[in-house]
């Protein structure tokens, strides 16, 4: 699901009801939010309970990458595959 939110003039974001529901995400869930080249990644930290700080975290999405890197998998690979789900996902509905 894709859908569009924004920021308020305190910098809160809301998580679309959608969501929120079909993710099960309760009041008061923490997030860690990352910083990732032009994106802002927004991760729960429900079963994440190894990541105790953002070195961690960090040193799990550099391990994802190596293992697309060796893979032959690029950014850009990536990013096709987001807007071919986001077109398909559309246009089924």
């Amino acid at each position: 699901m894709i859908e569009i939110t924004k920021m308020t003039s305190k910098g809160q974001i809301v998580i679309p009801l959608g969501i929120r529901e079909g993710k099960n995400i309760k009041e008061g869930e923490k997030f860690i939010v990352y910083d990732l080249d032009d994106s802002i990644v927004l991760k729960r930290i429900v079963g994440f309970e190894n990541v105790k700080n953002v070195s961690n975290f960090d040193k799990i999405l550099h391990g994802m990458w190596a293992k697309a890197k060796k893979r032959g998998i690029t950014r850009e690979d990536v990013e096709k595959e987001i807007q071919d789900y986001r077109r398909e996902t559309k246009i089924n509905g």
